[in-house]
């Protein structure tokens, strides 16, 4: 882990913006799904976690599959103890009840929240589980306002609860006057209805990136980051970061300049 540290900082400071070249607020997005913190090799390492944050560095951070005093994890508070080791502002958007805890999307912030709460999304189809999206605003330097949303959506092979899904997400930020990032493992493919119809409202600033998942040898890309409000942003700079112990997928970086 040391090393993968040392070679993400290197990579970050090879490809970072000069600041002076860019007139607007550059912001670093970091979208994960952290699979309750249970690595690849079966062990469940929140600090493993906590180390690809400190290591990337981001503004706002996008986690699906986070446990909040679950058994599995031994009553931990997932959530509260990356915000420890991060010092970053937290919410935790439950989306069910689960194993004596809750489960569902955590967001972290170095901006202060200054409101947050959580869309329920549909979720019919059998065999599927409740799904939302954690969303917050914050205040950015100068006073301005973002809204950042942690979202994931149904796993099952049908495809009609995620359609069902981004539509709720399409209508409820459409007529948002604000600039808004929403992150997550949206389980679908590139090519697929239910990213097809994302990107009617958002631009993808995912677009040009390859697979996320599963995290040693990954084949599908279902993890992506979004922007509403498309003229407001500028896509600096977006990769998925080489990490294939801590989660079942690889994380993915963004950093966007909102003008």
């Amino acid at each position: 882990m040391h090393r993968l540290i040392f070679i993400l900082m290197l990579t970050l400071s090879a490809t970072a913006p000069v600041s002076a070249q860019v007139q607007g607020q550059v912001i670093k997005v970091l979208s994960y799904n952290i699979h309750h913190a249970e690595n690849m090799k079966g062990e469940v390492d929140i600090q493993g976690i906590a180390n690809i944050i400190l290591a990337t560095n981001p503004d706002l951070v996008a986690l699906q599959e986070v446990d909040s005093s679950t058994n599995r994890v031994k009553k931990a508070n997932q959530l509260k103890q990356l915000a420890e080791a991060t010092g970053m502002y937290i919410y935790f958007g439950k989306a069910m009840e689960h194993d004596g805890g809750g489960f569902g999307n955590g967001v972290l912030s170095r901006y202060p929240i200054e409101k947050s709460y959580s869309i329920a999304l549909p979720a019919k189809g059998t065999g599927s589980e409740p799904r939302n999206a954690a969303v917050i605003t914050v205040k950015l330097p100068g006073d301005s306002l973002l809204q950042f949303a942690s979202t994931h959506l149904d796993h099952l092979e049908d495809p009609t609860d995620r359609l069902a899904q981004s539509a709720l997400l399409n209508q409820h930020f459409s007529a948002n006057q604000l600039p808004v990032i929403i992150a997550g493992d949206f389980n679908a493919l590139p090519p697929s209805k239910e990213i097809a119809s994302v990107k009617n409202i958002f631009l993808d600033a995912t677009e040009k990136l390859g697979p996320t998942w599963p995290s040693d040898k990954p084949t599908q890309k279902l993890d992506y980051v979004f922007l509403a409000n498309k003229l407001q942003w500028h896509v600096i700079n977006a990769f998925v970061v080489e990490e294939t112990i801590a989660s079942d997928h690889r994380p993915v970086i963004c950093e966007l300049l909102l003008k």
